[in-house]
């Protein structure tokens, strides 16, 4: 009969050689197992790897094999076999992190096994009802081109304003990308008077856009900046470490703005799967550590929640305090995402 640890045995090699070694070093690391850990493509996988995988091989003995992908296609691999799952440690949106917890596929926190949740402010679990962490998150401003946007709008609602009045062209997300739904509908309902339970501000507002010819919609990340550069748009809502990492590749006439309603806060979650080893809870320490942190920082440029670390001056003055952002209702925006999707399909169509 296989156990999951022969199982995760194959995946890692020679683990038990590993373990044995610990073993007369440091009791907690006597059972070293191998564990899968999720992350996104791209610079998120290079850092996830170089950092966080490497604090906790280097500090437990053991192996941490990556899965690239998204927490959906994640969240279904662990229901399809909960008794064994093939993921040990999920990245998770806030939204699909409730869920998660809701349905049994992870654990909540238990604070006696992570070292480092003692430097983590305590909104940072509790905004995820304790089935999580928050360890990374980015804030979703008004980005602009320094070059044609010369008095940029400090608000959101004078960012509509500005456009209405034929002042530039926004590029605005549209109901193709996933964020949508807090990034640009909740918080334009919330901007102009509305809320998670009226969002007919929201509504009004893009429909008024459109009408003056003063909007387009990008369906991904990289056509906002293609959008801005090419001069089909000066400005949109746009986050802030996406901002500052295509600056850092010299479009210096990128620049961002934290508008006085506060940025829409995007939080990352890293949640410990259900039936997975405790070597999970050190891999979740790794996460959590300052050092790696900091250094995920400076790679991503997006901000992250240990309080001890302390950015360089040239990425201090790009994360968004977290403070200083607005947190979206994301349970009950989850709830409305259905019905916001078909009125945006019905009204807006783009």
């Amino acid at each position: 009969m296989l156990t999951k640890l022969s199982r995760r045995q194959v995946l890692a090699g020679t683990v038990a050689g590993s373990a044995l070694a610990l073993a007369s070093l440091s009791p907690a690391f006597a059972q070293v197992d191998s564990i899968v850990v999720t992350s996104y493509g791209g610079i998120w996988e290079i850092a996830i790897r170089d950092l966080f995988v490497a604090d906790y091989e280097a500090r437990t003995g053991g192996t941490a094999e990556i899965q690239i992908g998204g927490p959906p296609q994640w969240m279904s691999q662990i229901e399809a076999s909960i008794d064994n799952p093939p993921i040990d440690v999920l990245v998770n949106t806030i939204d699909l992190a409730l869920v998660a917890g809701r349905t049994g596929l992870v654990e909540k926190i238990e604070p006696s096994k992570l070292t480092n949740l003692k430097n983590i402010p305590d909104r940072f679990v509790e905004s995820v009802q304790g089935w999580g962490v928050i360890f990374d998150y980015g804030a979703a401003g008004i980005a602009y081109h320094r070059e044609r946007v010369a008095n940029p709008p400090s608000s959101i609602k004078a960012m509509i304003e500005g456009a209405l009045a034929g002042e530039y062209v926004l590029s605005l997300p549209s109901i193709s990308y996933a964020p949508t739904p807090q990034m640009l509908i909740w918080s334009l309902a919330d901007a102009l008077g509305g809320s998670v339970d009226n969002v007919d501000p929201a509504f009004e507002a893009l429909k008024q856009l459109q009408e003056a010819n003063a909007v387009i919609f990008y369906g991904g990340a990289t056509e906002f900046l293609n959008h801005l550069e090419s001069g089909e748009a000066e400005l949109g809502i746009y986050w802030d470490g996406r901002t500052w990492a295509h600056y850092s590749t010299g479009a210096e006439w990128i620049g961002f703005i934290n508008p006085d309603e506060g940025a829409v806060m995007n939080p990352v979650v890293v949640q410990k799967v259900v039936n997975s080893p405790d070597t999970a809870w050190e891999y979740i320490n790794s996460v959590l550590a300052p050092g790696p942190q900091l250094k995920f920082a400076e790679m991503v440029q997006y901000g992250v929640t240990n309080s001890e670390v302390v950015y360089p001056d040239w990425l201090k003055e790009r994360i968004t305090p977290w403070e200083e952002t607005r947190w979206p209702p994301f349970e009950e925006i989850g709830a409305a995402i259905p019905v916001w999707v078909d009125r945006w399909n019905r009204e807006i169509g783009a």
